[in-house]
């Protein structure tokens, strides 16, 4: 087709606007620059929370723009070598996907932080960290608690005992103590501290005090287990990373509610050592007539001193009014001694009181170091004036020494029936005095005396089925449906211990649930004790769990119990095994020892080791029903 001359003028025109527009400087045509680059950026969607319970979990997600590969996100934990700082999977995930943080079994304190960090996996230099702050329940344990332990120390016996005040989230505040054994008491004032409570119930305690003598220089750590808002139980638990205290106690930690002066009658028993460092128990019957007085009138006590007893003596003295924590001193004369007895008191509420005695200075004056319990009487003061005042169905368990001197080297625990008319029925006693190699499981029956002048003070007399004549226990009463003291004053074979005589409830009885123990064994010079938490099926008879342990002075936490027992009788005792890594292994089953158990009721269950002949060890422990310390938690 030709094309028409307008037609090439037009299209040569343009063409040389175009060439003008490349190179000329006649035109000025400028072209759109290309778009820049997006940066990969990378960011935590949603805010994740700022803390989470020790038992609880949570999910972060992170979201990467600009990323055109679709990478995802690296995820990372930040934590110390060596350090338990919980998990985080997964450690890849696409954008805006979850990964999970589960915090570890326990933390530094009831609180701790950790650091999580995400990158986006095209460009590691893009990320974002965050905090996440865990904590423990401490506030399960808030106020004035009462605490006493008992074990051995370098020096033989030792007994602790004093007032703490726990803040709720972690802090101990202030307190004091009164630290004794065989050499001599200090007491004094609380500086500090800190405790924590894990998912399961366990956790620690440690005391602060300027005192560079007691624990590892000054400072006292303790294992704890939380039953509820009122009891724990605790025990030495050194740290590691500290000087060794070579101390090792169990007992318990108890809410005060009351720090008011006592009154009226308070039965009372103490054990330990003597001046001389022998094996000593004490019990009795303070009747305080009027305020700080203690005339003599209503007041009995007994005394068995390295096997020589002294019963019924004369009892008279003075006590001081509390101070703001509830301490305060019983300052006695008792005929048995020539020299005063002084009983610091840490009151615990209106019935009871924990005692340490403090009249050993380490002068080589003074009666001992022992340590107790007393109890009111109550309205029923000076009223236990015949046998009707003593009846039911009871679990005794009694700890303290044999006339070998060995500390830890007695323990009985047994079952019986007081009949109201001077007849004890129905009665069961394990009992080992381990230092003489005496063990005995029998069967008994006894008579008791009340005095019948009404203080509350029951002595009594058993024969075992097998062995012939057993050991005097000497009851004091306290108070309706209140558990008896006993003094265990054992001529025939030469035990001195203390403890109670527990009202037993009716059958049919239960073992089964959640508990927590503490738990002592003697062996020879030596003692472990320890505490933990189990749980308990009544339907197999079996239990499992985690305890915390001082093993001969070295500290051995978070190992496993398990163990097993025949159906509960109608009486409440059976009998079963515990398994645990540092039991010893006296038969075919490895670190498993023989245990006789007696229920209280359902919620107090008492054992005792029934082989110890074999494995050489005593075993005496005690769980309690124990509630968990959230919803959630095992």
């Amino acid at each position: 087709m030709a094309i028409g001359r307008h037609t090439m003028l037009l299209l040569s025109a343009v063409a040389l606007a175009v060439l003008t527009g490349c190179g000329g400087s006649n035109v000025n045509v400028q072209n759109p620059p290309a778009p820049a680059a997006a940066n990969v950026s990378i960011a935590l969607q949603p805010t994740p929370p700022a803390g989470i319970s020790l038992s609880a979990t949570t999910t972060l997600t992170a979201v990467v723009s600009n990323d055109s590969s679709n990478a995802g996100v690296d995820w990372a934990l930040l934590c110390q070598s060596n350090a338990n700082c919980g998990t985080l999977l997964p450690l890849h995930t696409a954008s805006g996907a979850a990964t999970t943080y589960t915090p570890p079994p326990t933390i530094s304190g009831n609180s701790q932080t950790f650091i999580i960090e995400a990158f986006a996996t095209a460009e590691h230099n893009q990320n974002v960290v965050t905090t996440i702050t865990v904590t423990g329940f401490a506030s399960n344990l808030k106020g004035t608690y009462v605490f006493e332990t008992r074990g051995i120390d370098a020096n033989g016996p030792f007994q602790l005992a004093g007032v703490i005040i726990l803040d709720g989230n972690g802090g101990l505040t202030s307190g004091e103590q009164t630290h004794s054994d065989s050499l001599q008491f200090f007491s004094d004032p609380i500086t500090g501290g800190s405790y924590y409570i894990g998912p399961d119930g366990r956790g620690t305690l440690t005391i602060n005090t300027a005192d560079q003598n007691i624990g590892q220089q000054g400072v006292e750590n303790l294992s704890l287990i939380f039953l509820n808002n009122s009891e724990a139980l605790i025990a030495t638990l050194d740290n590691p990373n500290l000087q060794p205290s070579y101390e090792t106690s169990s007992g318990t930690l108890d809410l005060q509610t009351s720090n008011s002066a006592p009154t009226g009658g308070y039965a009372f028993v103490v054990n330990g050592t003597d001046i001389s460092y022998q094996p000593m128990a004490m019990g009795g019957i303070l009747k305080i007539d009027s305020p700080n007085t203690i005339s003599g009138t209503g007041s009995v006590a007994d005394q068995d001193d390295t096997g020589t007893v002294f019963p019924s003596a004369s009892l008279s003295g003075t006590l001081t009014n509390p101070d703001s924590l509830g301490s305060l001193k019983f300052n006695l004369t008792a005929a048995f001694s020539q020299s005063p007895i002084q009983l610091t008191g840490y009151i615990v509420d209106a019935q009871h009181i924990k005692l340490i005695e403090t009249d050993n200075n380490g002068s080589g004056t003074g009666v001992g170091s022992t340590a107790g319990l007393a109890i009111s009487q109550g309205a029923a003061t000076g009223t236990f004036t015949s046998s009707k005042s003593f009846s039911g169905n009871y679990v005794l368990d009694i700890l303290g020494q044999d006339l070998s001197g060995l500390p830890t080297s007695l323990a009985s625990v047994g079952e019986f029936t007081a009949d109201g008319s001077g007849n004890l029925n129905n009665g069961y006693d394990d009992e080992l005095l381990d230092g003489l190699a005496i063990e005995i499981s029998d069967s008994f029956t006894g008579t008791y005396t009340v005095d019948p002048t009404g203080t509350g003070r029951v002595d009594s007399s058993i024969n075992f089925s097998s062995n012939g004549p057993g050991p005097e226990f000497i009851f004091y009463l306290t108070g309706t449906a209140t558990a008896p003291l006993v003094l265990d004053a054992d001529a025939n074979f030469g035990a001195l211990g203390v403890g109670l005589a527990n009202p037993q409830v009716a059958p049919p009885l239960s073992f089964n649930g959640k508990y927590g123990l503490y738990f002592t064994q003697g062996s020879g010079s030596l003692e472990n004790d320890g505490t933990g938490q189990v749980s308990v099926n009544a339907t197999s008879n079996t239990f499992s769990g985690v305890i915390d342990t001082d093993f001969s002075f070295s500290p051995e936490p978070n190992t496993p119990i398990t163990g097993s027992f025949i159906t509960i009788s109608s009486t409440g005792r059976s009998t079963g095994a515990l398994t645990n890594t540092f039991f010893p292994t006296p038969a075919s089953v490895p670190n498993t020892i023989a245990v006789a158990f007696y229920v209280v009721d359902p919620s107090h269950v008492f054992f005792l080791e029934t082989d110890s002949l074999l494995s050489g060890e005593l075993s005496f422990g005690y769980f309690a029903a124990r509630t968990p310390v959230c919803p959630s938690c095992p």
